[in-house]
């Protein structure tokens, strides 16, 4: 479209019409490959089930929450977790979808068990209950059963997890405690054995002072238990990492209240860290501050427990020595029993710290509680084949919309009357609808059926002013010849020549059409083809072509001998009725272009061509002259130099702007006298010719004025009056 002026509705409107099929392509396309690659779609069943999230936190946690900021939401936090692959993976395994024995990582590595973990996951939801402190799970499955199993076991791995990783240092305090017992209670049993035995072997042994032996028995059991829990302190603290977040840090017995103290601050510290990485990054700065004092803390409780197992070790050795004054019986007896003793009192010990750790683990952080849980599912109908098909014939229709308009920015060709006489400057003088050539051959067969076999019918099926006269076609034509009279007012001249830019652009079809209807209305007209290289206008009137022009200019033949009479087209072609009421057409010659030469551009600039055409033009009241496409060849330039004006034809759409500007170029080049531009086959799509336009031009054409009665368009008075008024100018 031109830049120049906006589009208004009947700009669409055109646009729309000369691109529908890019409309229609699009919408069936889109709505066929909706309707082929939608399966059909069972009924969904929906179920749904509400946890309840309430935050509980220690006091100091508390307080030191106060002071952060995290940017997250906890509640769309624990939606994401509920919606992770842990916890679909525990609730497949739970309903037995994938072995109880996988991992994430070995799902993720076997093909099968990776596509049923993806479909778990894309069969329920969770989402958080806006202005609550709800989480709504929700599942979609084939089945009902199906849904609620699946959400309520989704929500039951979710509140295991969440339990668990809230009491994970308590459960595995526990279990290491539990490890402990099984140990010690094996080293109690063993240590009674082996004293038995001695018993048994030693009757005689005879034991020494009773108080001096249980004194160094205390001191000796109580140093080796202190010496144990210090060495297994120092192993604690020596593993890397942070061995503060150890739980086995918080069970080892240490009477010295120093390193107590030091390891329950340590432990304090290890829980907040803990809780600050719930909700915030590794390298936030509350996270670094407790991260620097406990590696302070850290540091110092390994000196002092190096410092305490360097005294009790030097304790034990002093111990030693004074236990080997004894004699050997009654010293591995004492050792036995000691052994004894400090496995009881571990044993003792182990078992106070399992019954604490079993409170401490039954005392749980519980921040889950479910609110609802599914017990039935509702039916969710999805949309169908045919509904799904309709969006896409929507879809389609707008892809096609936008497809067209950016198919008709892209068009450089010429789409409007508008848009040609800005391009050129030059004014339309002519527009010419789409001709049916079909339907004028299927008129003339009906008059005359004999002509089925006639060679030349094709070519009569474009002569519309003479065979389909009340035609629309027609009625363009006889427009034409008016503008052509109008622009000879004033200017002398009597041939015209036509030409187009490229080939097949119908300017034959114009010239024979114009001359048909310029003598029918009284002149004395000559239509020559002057197309050396291919003529046409010979098939089209359905004479032979040789002898022609050529024959003539080269002195072969004489002029009068080979123009054609309109009479021979009529002859064996139409009924005798047909031609006494073609009023006129006895005032038509038509030369063809006779034999072809070799160069026609050389003969066409010759001086006999001069000559010819002024012979022709002092018999003839108009000349139009059929000329080749000016692009491909030079011979319409040349001609163009040789006549009193010139008429290009263009085909809207057919050629891009930029060669008709070309064309009208070379013209203007050598000072062609160019009278406008004929536009050939304009479709409705591409003009504003509607079909109420037509019904009008038919009513009054075939309505006759008042007082009088039908009679042909053009009569013989009227003729002679334009005729006279023709020469009079």
């Amino acid at each position: 479209m031109s830049a120049q002026y906006d589009l208004n509705l009947q700009d669409y409107l055109r646009i729309l019409r000369r691109r529908w099929k890019i409309v229609a392509g699009c919408c069936l396309a889109l709505g066929g490959l909706t309707l082929l690659l939608t399966p059909r779609i069972g009924p969904v069943y929906e179920a749904t089930a509400r946890v309840k999230w309430s935050r509980t936190d220690s006091i100091t946690g508390l307080f030191l929450e106060a002071f952060t900021w995290s940017p997250g939401d906890d509640l769309a936090t624990q939606a994401q977790i509920i919606t992770s692959r842990p916890v679909a993976l525990k609730a497949a395994q739970r309903l037995g979808r994938i072995p109880v024995s996988a991992t994430v990582e070995t799902v993720l590595a076997d093909r099968t068990l990776s596509v049923a973990l993806d479909a778990m996951l894309a069969s329920y939801t969770a989402r958080p209950i806006e202005n609550t402190s709800l989480i709504e799970i929700r599942s979609a499955c084939p089945g009902p059963d199906e849904a609620v199993e699946l959400v309520n076991a989704v929500m039951q791995e979710y509140i295991i997890r969440h339990t668990f990783e809230r009491n994970r240092q308590a459960i595995e305090a526990r279990e290491f405690v539990e490890r402990q017992v099984a140990e010690v209670s094996a080293k109690l049993r063993g240590a009674e054995e082996h004293l038995t035995r001695f018993k048994e072997a030693n009757v005689g042994a005879s034991m020494p002072d009773a108080k001096e032996v249980q004194y160094f028995q205390d001191e000796a059991a109580r140093t080796e238990a202190r010496l144990v829990a210090l060495e297994h302190l120092d192993d604690l603290l020596a593993h890397p990492g942070d061995p503060g977040s150890s739980p086995e840090l918080l069970l080892v017995d240490l009477p010295e209240e120093g390193l107590a103290g030091l390891r329950q601050e340590l432990a304090r510290l290890e829980d907040r860290k803990r809780q600050l990485l719930a909700f915030m990054k590794d390298d936030a700065p509350e996270v670094r501050a407790i991260k620097d004092q406990i590696d302070v803390l850290t540091e110092r409780l390994r000196r002092e427990t190096r410092t305490a197992l360097g005294l009790m070790r030097s304790r034990k050795q002093d111990l030693a020595s004074k236990l080997a004054r004894f004699p050997r019986a009654e010293q591995t007896l004492l050792e036995l029993q000691r052994q004894v003793q400090v496995n009881s009192e571990a044993y003792e010990m182990l078992m106070r710290k399992h019954q604490e750790a079993l409170i401490k683990e039954a005392d749980k952080v519980q921040e889950l509680s479910v609110v609802e849980e599914a017990t039935a599912a509702t039916p969710r109908h999805a949309p169908g084949r045919l509904l799904r098909s309709l969006v896409g014939l929507v879809v389609g229709v707008l892809l096609g919309l936008v497809a067209a308009f950016l198919a008709e920015t892209l068009d450089t060709s010429i789409g409007s009357i508008e848009d040609v006489e800005q391009y050129l400057g030059l004014s339309v003088i002519g527009v010419v609808p789409h001709i049916d050539p079909e339907g004028t051959r299927r008129d003339i067969l009906q008059r005359n059926p004999a002509l089925a076999s006639d060679p030349n019918l094709e070519g009569l099926g474009a002569l519309v002013t003479q065979f389909a006269p009340q035609s629309p076609a027609a009625e363009a034509f006889r427009s034409l010849r008016t503008n052509i009279e109008f622009s000879r007012i004033g200017k002398a001249g009597r041939t015209f020549l036509f030409t187009s830019a490229s080939p097949s652009e119908g300017k034959s079809t114009t010239v024979a059409n114009l001359g048909v209807a310029m003598a029918q209305m009284g002149m004395k007209t000559l239509v020559w083809d002057c197309d050396l290289r291919n003529p046409s206008l010979n098939r089209i009137f359905g004479v032979p072509r040789e002898p022609g022009f050529t024959h003539v200019v080269l002195g072969m033949s004489r002029l009068d001998d080979v123009l054609h009479r309109f009479s021979e087209v009529f002859l064996g072609r139409v009924d005798m009725r047909s031609m006494l009421t073609s009023a006129g057409l006895e005032n038509l010659r038509i030369l063809t272009a006779g034999a072809l030469p070799p160069n026609p551009s050389e003969l066409l600039a010759s001086p006999l061509f001069s000559d010819f055409i002024v012979e022709v033009a002092s018999r003839f009241d108009v000349i139009l002259i059929d000329a080749p496409p000016i692009l491909p060849v030079t011979d319409a330039v040349v001609l163009s130099t040789r006549v009193d004006g010139v008429v290009l034809v263009y085909q809207l759409g057919r050629i891009g702007r930029a060669v008709l500007k070309r064309a009208k170029t070379h013209l203007d080049n050598v000072h062609a006298a160019i009278r406008g531009i004929v536009l050939n086959d304009v479709k409705a799509e591409v003009s504003t010719y509607t079909p109420d336009m037509q019904y009008i031009y038919q009513r009054y054409d075939k309505q006759p004025h008042d007082g009088e009665t039908a009679a042909p368009r053009e009569n013989p008075a009227a003729r002679a009056e334009a005729k006279a008024a023709g020469g009079e100018r």
